[in-house]
């Protein structure tokens, strides 16, 4: 699989922290993800305006499942629909640093392999990492690990999910 860039596309997005006024683009990025199968948002289907206040709510360590830390969302907008998502959590504990990592992404289907989660990525990476950050993803999902490495991830090591039963490879993304 060849991963391109669609200057297009990267040149007029916009990278901004989830807000209440958002809400109209959430609920249309939250059908297409969905529809996708993406099971972080089968939540939100019915309800999208309360999963979007609640990760709102996490950015300021508000509603939090028992031992997270605070969790930003990032939305990634072009033409007014929201394109992607990035989500990076704000502190360290066990489950972070040896198992999800500090980020989550994911990018509209119609829009994978333009360069959008590389961009959204990278942002991240210049923007709000101070050191370092660990990001995993499943071994299987080879546009995910194309996204990493592209983004200088350093692999650390793979691990198997009992949970989700397949193995997780896990990365290290620094600040150079």
């Amino acid at each position: 699989m060849v991963i391109y860039f669609d200057f297009a596309v990267i040149a007029n997005m916009q990278i901004m922290l989830a807000a209440c006024c958002h809400r109209d683009m959430f609920r249309v990025y939250t059908k297409a993800c969905c529809h996708d199968h993406l099971a972080l948002y089968q939540a939100a289907f019915h309800d999208p305006d309360a999963y979007l206040e609640k990760r709102i709510a996490y950015a300021s360590g508000q509603l939090l499942p028992d031992g997270w830390p605070p969790i930003s969302t990032y939305f990634c907008i072009l033409s007014g629909e929201i394109i992607g998502s990035i989500r990076v959590r704000c502190g360290d504990n066990d489950k972070i640093e040896n198992i999800v990592g500090h980020i989550g992404y994911e990018t509209l289907p119609k829009l994978r392999g333009k360069g959008v989660a590389t961009t959204m990525l990278e942002w991240v990476k210049n923007n709000l990492i101070t050191d370092s950050m660990i990001i995993t993803c499943h071994s299987e999902n080879i546009g995910s690990k194309k996204v990493i490495e592209k983004c200088d991830g350093q692999y650390l090591n793979t691990f198997y999910d009992e949970e989700e039963g397949i193995d997780i490879l896990r990365y290290r993304l620094t600040v150079k």
